[in-house]
Order: C-alpha cells, then sequence, then structure tokens
C-alpha cells in the first residue's frame, strides 16, 4: 500500500507539473520574443501536414534545392515536416496544390532591384499556411559581390535570404518593432541574442551570418515561432 500511494502521489504530482503547460497548449499564441505570426495574410498556424518544395523549372531547382537542407531538418525536428522534392512545377495558379510550396528564380521579381518575395497562401477552413511560391530575385547569384566582396558572406546571406522567404510561406511575418523607441520601426530593428544575431525573419535580412548556421532559423527566435504555429494547429481545434 506505501508502495502504491507513492506511484500515485507521484504520478499526481507529474499530472500537476504537466497541468500549466496542458494549459498552454490549449491557447493560441500569435507573437513572442522575436518573431510574430502572418495574422495579417490570414496565417494562424501551420499543419502538421507534409509540405513539399517544387521549382518552377530546372534552373531554380539547380540553384536553389540545396538552400532547403539546413531548415527543412530543424523544422522535422520540432514535427513539421518539409520535403525537398526535384519536381517542376510549371503551375501559374496564385495559390498551387495544398503544401506545395513553388520555388522561382527570376529577376527582380518585384520590379524593385534586391528585392525577393514570397507568395504565401491560407487555409481559409483552419488558418493554417497552405503553401504558395517563393520568388527569389537572381541578382543575389548573378553578382558575384552583391552582399559582400567576401565570397563566404555572400553565402551567409543568400542562405539567410532563401530561408527568410521560407519562414514566410509557413506563417511568420516580419518581428521588427521599434526598438530605440523613436516613434518609427526601421530596418534591422530586431531584438538580438547574446551573439547580435537578429532573427532569420528580420526585415531585410536578418539571421546568423556565420558559414556554420546561416540559412538555419534562428533558435530561440524563428524556430520557437514556428514551433508555436504548430501547437496553434491543434489548439485552434479546440478553441
Amino acid at each position: 500500500m506505501l508502495a502504491l500511494a507513492a506511484i500515485t502521489a507521484a504520478f499526481l504530482a507529474i499530472l500537476g507539473a504537466a497541468a500549466p503547460a496542458a494549459r498552454a497548449a490549449t491557447t493560441p499564441v500569435y507573437a513572442g520574443t522575436g518573431w510574430k505570426a502572418d495574422t495579417a495574410n490570414g496565417i494562424y498556424s501551420v499543419s502538421p501536414d507534409p509540405y513539399t518544395i517544387v521549382f518552377a523549372d530546372a534552373t531554380a531547382r539547380t540553384k536553389l534545392s540545396g538552400y532547403f537542407t539546413r531548415p527543412a531538418t530543424q523544422l522535422a525536428g520540432i514535427g513539421i515536416k518539409l520535403t525537398v522534392s526535384t519536381t517542376i512545377d510549371t503551375s501559374t495558379s496564385l495559390c498551387p496544390a495544398r503544401h506545395r510550396i513553388i520555388v522561382h528564380y527570376t529577376y527582380r521579381p518585384l520590379g524593385v532591384k534586391g528585392m525577393s518575395q514570397a507568395r504565401s497562401c491560407y487555409d481559409m477552413t483552419d488558418g493554417s499556411a497552405w503553401g504558395g511560391h517563393i520568388l527569389m530575385d537572381t541578382e543575389y547569384w548573378t553578382s558575384s559581390s552583391w552582399f559582400s566582396t567576401t565570397a563566404t558572406l555572400n553565402e551567409v546571406y543568400r542562405r539567410n535570404a532563401v530561408t527568410h522567404e521560407l519562414g514566410h510561406i509557413l506563417g511568420l511575418a516580419h518581428p521588427n518593432y521599434d526598438r530605440d523607441k523613436d516613434g518609427r520601426i526601421e530596418d534591422f530593428e530586431c531584438v538580438k541574442n547574446t551573439s547580435s544575431w537578429t532573427p532569420v525573419l528580420c526585415a531585410p535580412n536578418g539571421g546568423n551570418r556565420t558559414a556554420t548556421y546561416a540559412g538555419n532559423f534562428v533558435t530561440a527566435y524563428d524556430l520557437a515561432g514556428l514551433k508555436q504555429l504548430l501547437a496553434n494547429y491543434y489548439a485552434r481545434q479546440t478553441t
């Protein structure tokens, strides 16, 4: 009886400790330190169902497929499934098939020098990230010193730029805020970690700027936000 009582007490203690987390899991959260959900574009969560990267043409596949490996590995670690395929999809539909992300390698997609774009879609039934189009500006690659005269730093910026647009497709908005309290929200005005890295979603281009970690979502910021967006998917079913 004493053994059973001890086990029961321990079990109840575990339940008590878990209760706050369980309650938190039932409440959607749309912003946190270094991240913000793209609710302005209808995205409140990310689905647990798989997403697939495809390419608008063979050039986009050759140039860009390798840039999705690092973020895909990170996403798998928090339960978001992203497959980088070799599929060519020439669809011009504003929103492609469900959970399909079409990647383009195109010159000035916004008609503005150096600007890439994510054209995200959302699921009208549950507000989750649907997929969409990522349009990467070719200038980053065709100009040998677009971001920097240092080849390594150039590649760091390219990796972060691709991951930045992927983050938008999956439901993250720019987390910039008036950090210096001057009444304006400006470029690069975002939270920084102890190594001075901003979120990769920081506008116009944030992220870790070392060769080892470039192209990763910043763990405490972007990745934490995506983890919460996945939790939101389940939480929104109960609210």
